[in-house]
C-alpha cells in the first residue's frame, strides 16, 4: 500500500527532511540509552561480584548475624543496609539458611544453578549472583541487587530520546517550511510566469531566474523551448497565409479553365489545347509555389538536418552542370580562385538550393536568348564568397533590398515567378551566418554575392545529406 504525499513540493521537503531527522534524532539517542543500559548493568555486574568476593571472606560471620533485619545501620559487608536494594542470601540445599540486606516483600525462589541471571518475582526485577562457598563447599552464596532503578533510568531515558526526537522533528519541520519558501519562489516566479501566457501571445516568455543555478538552467531551457514553439507557431501562420494568398489565382485560373472544358464538350481543339496549356502552366506555377514555401517554413521553424561537412567547390560545379543542362541557350562558366579548396559546415541541400536558384534567376533575368552567366568562388581565411552574374538589365539599387522579401517580383518583372527565388536565397544565407548581396556586374547585369563563413572541417566520417531537388523559382 502507498503511502498518500502531500502535493505540493514544499510540503514534500518539509516532510521527507522531519522524517529524516527524526529518525536520526531517534536512532542516535536510542543507540546512547542503549550503551547508557548497558554500562549501568556491567556496573551491577561488577557491584555484585565486589560484594560477592567480600562476604565470601567471612561467611561465618553471615550465619552468626542471620537476617540483617535486626542489624539496621550496619554496613559489614559493603552497603547491604535496609532499604539499600540489596541482598546476600546463604543458601543450604534449598533451604536460605541466612539473609541480610532489604526487606523482600515478595518471595525470590531458590536458584538452581550458579553464576549470574536475572530473576522476576512480583512485578520485581533483580540481578543474581550465586557462587558457593569456600570454606563449607556444601552452602552457596548468592548476591542479589534490584533493577528497578536501572530500569527506571532506561525508561525515563527513552521518553527524553522521544520528547528531543519530537520536538526536533517539529523544529525542523517550521525552520524548512519558512526556507523553502525562500529557495522555492524562483519556481513560483516561473509558475505564475507559465499561467499568464496565452496560446494568442506573439512574445511570451517565462521570467528570468539567476540562481539558484538549476532554476536559472530551467529558467533558460524552458524559454528558449518556447521561443522554438513561437518560431514554430509563426512560421506555421505565415505559411498558411502565404500559401492561401499565392494559390488563390492559379487555382481560380484552372477553375474557371475547366468550367470553360466542362461546359463547351465540343470546343475546338485548338481552344482546348490552350485551356490545357494554361492549366498545366498554372499546376506547375502551384508545385513550384508550395515547394518553396515549405521550404521557407523549414527554415523559419528551424525543422533543419545536423550540419555536414560541405565541399563548395564540388557544390558549385555540379550545379553550374546542371543549370546548362535546364537552360541550354544560356552560356553558363565557372572560375575558381586557386588553392585548397574551402569547407564549411552547414546544410548541403540548403546551400544547393540557394545555388540553384541563383543560377536559374541569371538565366530567366539576363539576356534573351543566348545570355552569359558566369559562377566564380574565391575565399579568406574567414569567408567563401560565391558570386553569380548575368548580363541582365540588373536590378535598379533602390530595389535591391525589396526583391529579398517573399513574393516580391520588382516593379517590371521579366518572368512569372514565384517571387519566392531570392527569399530562400536570403534565407539559407541567414541560416548559414552570412549574407547575400546585390549589386552591379562588372559589363552590366546583376551580380550576386553569397558569403558565407568558413567553418573547421568536420571529420572525415560525417555523414553528408544527399541534395535534394531544389524548387527552380526566379527573383522579380
Amino acid at each position: 500500500m502507498r503511502l498518500p504525499l502531500p502535493r505540493s513540493l514544499r510540503s514534500q521537503i518539509t516532510a521527507s527532511v522531519a522524517l529524516l531527522v527524526v529518525l536520526v534524532v531517534g536512532v542516535a539517542g536510542l543507540v546512547i540509552v542503549d550503551r547508557i543500559d548497558h554500562r549501568d548493568r556491567t556496573d551491577v555486574d561488577r557491584q555484585l561480584t565486589a560484594r560477592a568476593t567480600k562476604v565470601q571472606e567471612d561467611a561465618d560471620k553471615l550465619l552468626s548475624t542471620g537476617d540483617g533485619a535486626d542489624r539496621v545501620g550496619s554496613d559489614d559487608y559493603g552497603g547491604l543496609l535496609a532499604g539499600s536494594q540489596s541482598l546476600v542470601r546463604l543458601i543450604s540445599g534449598n533451604e536460605i539458611v541466612a539473609q541480610r540486606g532489604d526487606q523482600l516483600t515478595v518471595d525470590i525462589p531458590v536458584p538452581t544453578s550458579d553464576g549470574l541471571s536475572t530473576i522476576r518475582a512480583g512485578g520485581q526485577t533483580w540481578r543474581s549472583l550465586v557462587q558457593p562457598v569456600e570454606d563449607t563447599g556444601s552452602e552457596r552464596l548468592q548476591v542479589l541487587q534490584d533493577l528497578g532503578p536501572i530500569e527506571q533510568r532506561l525508561a525515563d531515558n527513552t521518553r527524553i530520546v522521544a520528547g528531543v526526537a519530537v520536538l526536533s522533528m517539529l523544529f525542523t519541520a517550521g525552520g524548512v517550511w519558512l526556507i523553502t519558501r525562500v529557495v522555492l519562489q524562483p519556481l513560483q516566479r516561473l509558475r505564475t510566469g507559465a499561467q499568464r501566457i496565452r496560446p494568442a501571445d506573439t512574445h511570451q516568455e517565462l521570467p528570468t531566474v539567476t540562481r539558484p543555478q538549476e532554476v536559472a538552467d530551467l529558467s533558460a531551457s524552458l524559454n528558449r523551448m518556447l521561443g522554438q514553439l513561437q518560431t514554430s507557431m509563426h512560421a506555421t501562420r505565415r505559411f498558411t497565409a502565404d500559401a492561401g494568398h499565392e494559390l488563390r489565382t492559379p487555382l481560380t485560373t484552372i477553375g474557371m479553365n475547366l468550367e470553360t472544358l466542362q461546359r463547351n464538350p465540343h470546343l475546338p481543339a485548338v481552344q482546348r489545347q490552350e485551356a490545357l496549356d494554361a492549366m498545366v502552366v498554372e499546376h506547375h506555377r502551384i508545385t513550384t509555389l508550395l515547394e518553396g514555401l515549405q521550404i521557407l517554413a523549414r527554415g523559419d521553424a528551424g525543422a533543419l538536418p545536423p550540419r555536414a561537412t560541405v565541399d563548395l567547390p564540388a557544390l558549385l560545379d555540379e550545379a553550374v552542370r546542371h543549370a546548362q543542362h535546364r537552360h541550354p541557350t544560356t552560356t553558363y562558366s565557372l572560375s575558381l580562385a586557386a588553392g585548397s579548396a574551402p569547407r564549411v559546415q552547414g546544410w548541403p541541400a540548403g546551400l544547393r538550393l540557394a545555388v540553384d536558384n541563383l543560377l536559374n534567376n541569371a538565366a530567366l533575368h539576363g539576356r534573351q536568348p543566348h545570355g552569359q552567366v558566369h559562377a566564380s568562388l574565391v575565399w579568406d581565411s574567414s569567408l567563401a564568397h560565391l558570386s553569380v552574374t548575368d548580363d541582365g538589365p540588373g536590378i535598379p539599387a533602390d530595389q535591391r533590398e525589396a526583391v529579398k522579401e517573399r513574393f516580391a517580383r520588382g516593379r517590371r518583372p521579366r518572368s512569372q515567378g514565384s517571387g519566392l527565388g531570392l527569399a530562400l536565397v536570403q534565407q539559407q544565407a541567414e541560416l548559414h551566418g552570412g549574407t547575400l548581396t546585390l549589386g552591379d556586374a562588372v559589363g552590366g547585369g546583376l551580380q550576386a554575392t553569397l558569403a558565407i563563413p568558413l567553418r573547421q572541417a568536420a571529420p572525415s566520417s560525417a555523414r553528408v545529406t544527399p541534395p535534394t531537388h531544389a524548387a527552380h523559382s526566379r527573383r522579380g
